[in-house]
């Protein structure tokens, strides 16, 4: 029996998360460019050791790139999958469901605002626990504060190295592609969700 799912949220839940592109274009750069001066600052921030704020000093300060404004802000545009944000309530009536993402200090600002974690008991993001999938501490850290087993959680992302990694410490996990086959693999779990 399940007794907590756990859902990634950027490529799962809301759609337009992934700035890397629009960051590099506000910044002169191309993309790979960008993507090769972001360790190990963006690792940093993801894991809420700096803010976003500390990330461009410092990658102003080993770059000579000095960006203007929060680039990082001002491209996250999330939108919400609606079939997916309609499966998800629909769990949390019955079932506890929980948030497990890496995100930054802004995004999670953002995400709260246009209520991205409303169908969600709690979140868990990776600036304010301070680990990152697919760092297993992540997920232990998750049943730890949750007080369940590996067994008898459930969870989904569009990562595979993050589904690999939560499937090898016994936690039943999915790769997401979209909320149909999402429905059926929580089926399948004994989820409390219609077919």
């Amino acid at each position: 029996m399940i007794d907590l799912y756990i859902f990634d949220e950027g490529g799962v839940l809301i759609r337009n998360h992934m700035v890397l592109a629009d960051v590099a274009h506000a910044l002169g750069m191309e993309a790979g460019a960008l993507a090769a001066l972001l360790p190990p600052d963006m690792g940093l921030a993801s894991s809420g050791l700096i803010d976003s704020a500390e990330f461009w000093r410092r990658f102003a300060a080993r770059t000579g790139v000095v960006a203007d404004r929060n680039w990082w802000d001002e491209c996250f545009k999330p939108t919400r999958d609606e079939p997916t944000f309609v499966l998800v309530r629909e769990l949390a009536r019955g079932a506890r469901v929980v948030c497990g993402t890496n995100t930054i200090d802004c995004h999670h600002a953002t995400n709260e605002r246009l209520g991205m974690y409303e169908p969600f008991h709690a979140v868990y993001a990776s600036h304010l626990i301070h680990l990152s999938k697919p760092d297993p501490r992540f997920w232990q850290e998750i049943l730890a504060r949750e007080g369940v087993a590996p067994e008898r959680a459930f969870f989904t992302d569009d990562s595979e190295k993050n589904v690999e990694a939560a499937r090898a410490l016994g936690i039943r996990s999915h790769l997401y592609t979209d909320a149909a086959s999402l429905r059926r693999e929580l089926i399948a779990a004994g989820a409390p969700v219609r077919p």
